[in-house]
């Protein structure tokens, strides 16, 4: 029996969206601006299911009842592959799922690349982004490695901006919980979207904190960089805290990793931090600090666990036998 085995890996938005223009075919409300990170990886092979009529869904070992993530992504790229079959589909994560490390990104992008090998599709670039947004509004980012610009503007073209070697920063992922989220993105960016008193300034301000991201990536500007980023994350979280209700992903240990961040600036070190929709913090910084701030926020604060990446690259197909 045919199985492919592709892996694909998570992107952390330093310009965020939070909403949708479009929620059933899940289009974000506005750009974005990730980088790629390489050690943390979604595994995901396939395989025909020849012991039932539907397709299975296992998520690092477990199967999944709710396939809404995965179905209209599938159901896109059978127009491409004219197979009827019912596929068998394990993904694992060597990270904690759910929990706002942008497992479903990694898990979408590693599904399409490898339906997309398994089948001998070839396609076009504008085809995987479709069939990748469908699953997750993020998932287009890991398609491309380095830094990337998904732009909404431009019918959500992603592009990459700097390659994974030209600007080789350190990326510190801080495990504040290894817990499931309450509130979905998904489930959240409609709360948001409905009942945000400032969540037209949100989308008004993307623009301009966009372009800023652009130039500073381009022109590899750390310090501009750590702003926009910073007031970005910041801006997000309060349209989540203004919203009915009010949505708040953020912990105690979460606040602590931050209070060492700004320690750790007085003693001349450069990062800078984004949190996504979940606890964990993403903290950005040169190579040659990352042990230093790493072993700091491990001694100064409850985190699970650090977990040190670099910048990633694009998906990669493992196998086809």
């Amino acid at each position: 029996m045919k199985e492919t085995v592709a892996i694909a890996h998570p992107n952390f938005a330093l310009v965020k969206y939070w909403g949708k223009k479009d929620s059933k075919q899940n289009r974000p409300a506005m750009s974005s601006i990730s980088v790629t990170v390489n050690s943390m990886i979604s595994k995901t092979k396939i395989f025909k299911n020849s012991q039932s009529n539907h397709h299975q869904l296992f998520i690092n070992g477990v199967e999944e009842s709710d396939l809404s993530n995965i179905l209209p992504p599938l159901m896109y790229l059978s127009e491409f592959s004219k197979s009827e079959d019912y596929l068998v589909i394990q993904s694992q994560n060597n990270f904690p799922t759910s929990s706002g490390l942008a497992s479903s990104a990694s898990g979408i992008a590693s599904l399409v690349t490898a339906y997309e090998a398994h089948y001998d599709l070839q396609l076009e670039v504008n085809q995987k982004i479709e069939a990748c947004i469908l699953g997750s509004g993020s998932a287009p980012r890991s398609l491309i490695g380095g830094f990337v610009l998904m732009d909404y503007k431009n019918n959500y073209s992603c592009r990459q901006i700097l390659e994974e070697t030209e600007w080789p920063l350190d990326v510190l992922i801080c495990i504040v919980s290894k817990e499931p989220k309450k509130i979905s993105s998904r489930e959240g960016m409609l709360i948001s979207k409905k009942t945000s008193p400032i969540y037209q300034n949100w989308l008004d301000v993307n623009d301009r904190h966009i372009n800023i991201a652009l130039n500073a990536i381009k022109e590899k500007n750390f310090a501009r960089l750590k702003n926009v980023t910073e007031k970005n994350c910041k801006l997000m979280h309060e349209v989540m805290k203004t919203s009915k209700p009010s949505i708040s992903y953020l912990t105690e240990v979460t606040h602590s990793c931050l209070s060492e961040i700004e320690n750790l600036r007085s003693l001349g070190h450069k990062l800078f931090y984004t949190i996504d929709a979940g606890p964990q913090v993403k903290i950005i910084c040169e190579p040659q600090s990352s042990e230093t701030i790493k072993n700091r926020i491990i001694d100064a604060t409850d985190v699970i666990e650090i977990i040190h990446a670099g910048i990633g690259g694009s998906p990669k197909v493992l196998n086809e036998n």
